[in-house]
């Protein structure tokens, strides 16, 4: 079986409204090149990476889901770094369990739900949602 790491922000986040890309990387020992696939609306880009890795009998891929920054000039991308540096600061003094930065919960019972994933979205799904992440892309200023 392989892994499937996604990125969660607040749920009041703004990250939660932009596109979506899964990273598909191998893992336990498989050498292949990885790509990323998207951009999809973040329920998407979770269920296509759970069905990708988490069915894969082989055990060597692993999903990585993240948001895509609408970043349109190198100010934008050396602003988002700063802002990122300053937060992770932050999280440095919080006393959370974290796994590289990321802080985890490591309840059971969460972990048995993973386990369990919906259906991949339909070609018109994704198609669809492609559409709708476009058109926000294309009218944000």
């Amino acid at each position: 079986m392989g892994g499937v790491i996604i990125y969660e922000p607040e749920e009041d986040s703004e990250v939660n409204e932009f596109p979506w890309t899964v990273t598909f990387e191998p893992s336990g020992g498989d050498e292949w090149d990885s790509f990323i696939c998207g951009p999809y609306e973040r329920d998407h880009a979770v269920a296509l990476a759970e069905a990708v890795a988490l069915d894969d009998t082989e055990g060597g891929v692993l999903a990585v889901v993240a948001p895509m920054l609408p970043a349109l000039s190198a100010a934008d991308v050396t602003a988002t770094i700063e802002d990122l540096r300053e937060a992770a600061a932050e999280e440095e003094e919080a006393e959370d369990d974290t796994v590289n930065g990321t802080p985890v919960d490591f309840d059971d019972d969460d972990l048995e739900e993973e386990a369990e994933f919906a259906e991949p979205p339909s070609r018109e799904e994704i198609r669809a949602g492609m559409e709708r992440t476009y058109r926000r892309l294309l009218e944000a200023e």
